[in-house]
């Protein structure tokens, strides 16, 4: 996406993905005047600030670039990396800079993963309404993903949020989770839901409906293939579950939401 349509909110001025492919770094600093979002989930590079210090890019970072920063990042000489990329302005980056969650340029540890299903699904759309829908899905994924200044959860629950979140529309057992991460299965529920504050699963449900919600409002993909995008192979029962957790049935809301 170039030139996105300018909305009250303000403007995706570039987005796209670069898929294990070598971009190589840029010849010299460069800025932007938007704020640059690049998130790696695959291979490695390095981000320079202007100052000629240098910081790692490893898989489940983000990279944030404030607006005008001369900066330069890439992959390292003959290494290979995919990456999903933004460029916004407007005054609802403002605000999320103003309450701290962009702040400073270089890269940065995440809380929840940004899946690369709804990556390309939401920012693959033209639709004339899609614009500020597609803004306000990336800052709520930047909120959400942004680190805790205290209380972050330990490494077992991190590592856990990561794979519950990491295919919405795949079948989890929650079993093989606790493994995964070390845990016994009842002590791993039991933290989990101390530490994030909601059960593994409603923890997941609530990630599945609102991904369900953006592509709602930006696509024109019909209710059952939303429903069956993440894993309710139950049109109806999907219904339920969304009308519960947003207060209305999915074809409302798409309505509402146009």
């Amino acid at each position: 996406m170039v030139d996105g349509p300018q909305t009250r909110l303000g403007q995706i001025l570039l987005a796209g993905e670069v898929s294990d492919a070598d971009p190589g770094p840029f010849e010299g600093p460069r800025a932007q005047p938007g704020w640059v979002l690049s998130h790696v989930t695959e291979g490695s590079g390095t981000y320079r600030h202007r100052d000629g210090r240098e910081e790692p890019i490893v898989p489940g970072t983000l990279t944030v670039v404030a607006p005008g920063v001369p900066h330069t990042y890439g992959t390292l000489p003959g290494e290979r990396w995919t990456e999903q990329f933004a460029v916004v302005t407007g005054p609802l980056f403002t605000t999320l800079a103003d309450a701290g969650i962009l702040v400073g340029s270089g890269p940065r540890a995440l809380r929840a993963p940004l899946s690369a299903t709804v990556f390309h699904t939401v920012f693959g759309s033209r639709r004339a309404t899609a614009g500020e829908h597609q803004l306000l899905a990336l800052a709520d994924w930047l909120v959400d993903a942004a680190p805790a200044a205290e209380s972050a959860p330990s490494g077992p629950v991190e590592q856990a949020r990561n794979l519950l979140t990491a295919d919405l529309g795949a079948r989890v057992d929650l079993r093989e989770v606790a493994a995964a991460v070390g845990l016994p299965y009842d002590t791993f529920r039991r933290r989990f839901a101390a530490e994030v504050g909601q059960a593994p699963l409603a923890y997941r449900n609530a990630h599945r409906l609102r991904g369900a919600a953006s592509l709602l409002r930006m696509t024109t993909m019909t209710v059952r293939q939303v429903a069956r995008h993440f894993g309710f192979n139950d049109e109806f029962h999907f219904s339920r579950r969304f009308h519960g957790h947003f207060g209305v049935p999915p074809s409302d809301y798409r309505r509402g939401a146009g």
